[in-house]
């Protein structure tokens, strides 16, 4: 399952580990993921809307203000067909884009987990380490205090 999610993402995957750092798994690889992304950012921005009511106002303005090229009269039929093919596209290319953004994400997660139990397994190793050297220098403590019984207890020379 996670290699497949791997594959999805575009992610080469050895021995179930990732081989992209994190800013590859944000690169766009074909062409049709880069369109894709940056047709949803522009499609997604306040830009592109107050641009596309701009020009649909100045297109009912002219059509009806004009005194003889009125190329799309009232109830503005070319208007609403070009609106519709607009919506027949944009909803494949923002799904497309939202289906590559939660692959992205899954191989991030995927990826973060990866992080966590290495970074769980250093600290296991360090408080092993840790335990030794406090051992040792209880150990070390116990020789002291032998070394300084025997000096206290023998009689000066």
């Amino acid at each position: 399952m996670a290699i497949a999610v791997a594959a999805q993402a575009g992610e080469v995957v050895e021995n179930g580990q990732s081989t992209l750092t994190r800013s590859e798994l944000h690169e766009p690889v074909t062409l049709g993921e880069r369109v894709a992304d940056s047709a949803a950012a522009g499609i997604g921005s306040w830009r592109f809307i107050i641009i596309q009511t701009a020009l649909v106002m100045l297109w009912v303005a002219l059509n009806l203000t004009a005194w003889d090229l009125k190329w799309d009269p009232y109830p503005f039929i070319l208007l609403n067909l070009m609106f519709s093919v607009q919506a027949a596209y944009t909803g494949p290319i923002l799904l497309l884009a939202s289906n590559r953004q939660s692959a992205k994400d899954r191989a991030m997660a995927r990826r973060d987990d990866e992080e966590l139990g290495v970074i769980y397994k250093l600290q296991h190793e360090q408080m092993e380490v840790l335990t030794l050297l406090k051992d040792a220098q209880d150990r070390h403590t116990e020789i002291l205090e032998l070394l300084r019984g025997r000096g206290e207890s023998e009689p000066p020379q």
